[in-house]
């Protein structure tokens, strides 16, 4: 089971849309050195943006190949999923301006962002899941446009039945933030948990805000680092 091609999608996707406002985690910014100073230079930070950064470009290479069969997949039927998931793809379009061209134009990745992707275990991928869900109650509960919107989610990361079984498990029962935070045992992934959590939620809302607040406080994570992360998931 690879989580972190949903948890790369839910990234590049702000989680289906939930962070709204445009940008991702797989912006040339984050892309750009292992080496430099605050978040961008850790590890974990560069895997997340990565991760973001493939779903995005996988995305748009399936776009590109389902453009010239568009027709033919009409009449065997797969037009009614191309139709489902429509609504995530005006998302990925949404975000077109800060990844297909800034980002490809002028950066490629750091092998070293892969190496740290590729490092990253599933149980750990599961965790930043399960915190960006729990980001997205946050203001409520969800609604049942935003769950088929997630849905659409793991048709793009190509998720497999054992795989969608789990996300809506963990969607219908988000695990208690209190749960979660004693996952947390270094500061590198509460640096992690938090930035994957400000990326699923829109922060202009007075829930996200307080929520995003209480977060900050429990991981111990620095006011500058707070904005960082506002750079990273604006």
């Amino acid at each position: 089971m690879s989580l972190k091609r949903i948890l790369g999608v839910m990234l590049a996707s702000r989680m289906a849309g939930r962070g709204r406002r445009r940008g991702s985690l797989g912006n040339a910014a984050l892309l750009g050195g292992l080496g430099s100073r605050g978040l961008r230079g850790k590890a974990g930070v560069a895997a997340l943006g990565y991760m973001a950064y493939k779903a995005y470009n996988d995305h748009q290479a399936r776009q590109r190949a389902s453009g010239s069969t568009a027709h033919a997949g009409a009449s065997t039927g797969t037009a009614s999923k191309a139709s489902a998931s429509s609504g995530l793809s005006g998302i990925f379009d949404q975000i077109a301006g800060a990844l297909g061209g800034e980002a490809q134009s002028s950066e490629t990745p750091d092998p070293r962002h892969a190496e740290a992707a590729e490092r990253m275990s599933d149980d750990r991928a599961l965790l930043l899941i399960r915190g960006m869900i729990a980001a997205a109650h946050a203001d409520g509960t969800l609604s049942m446009d935003e769950r088929q919107r997630i849905s659409g989610q793991l048709d793009e990361a190509e998720a497999t039945a054992d795989e969608r079984r789990l996300i809506s498990t963990e969607i219908e029962n988000p695990k208690p933030l209190d749960t979660l935070l004693t996952q947390i045992n270094d500061h590198d992934t509460a640096i992690e948990f938090y930035l994957a959590s400000r990326a699923a939620v829109d922060s202009e809302t007075e829930a996200n805000r307080a929520y995003l607040t209480l977060l900050r406080h429990r991981l111990d994570i620095t006011e500058e680092e707070a904005r960082e992360a506002e750079e990273l998931a604006p």
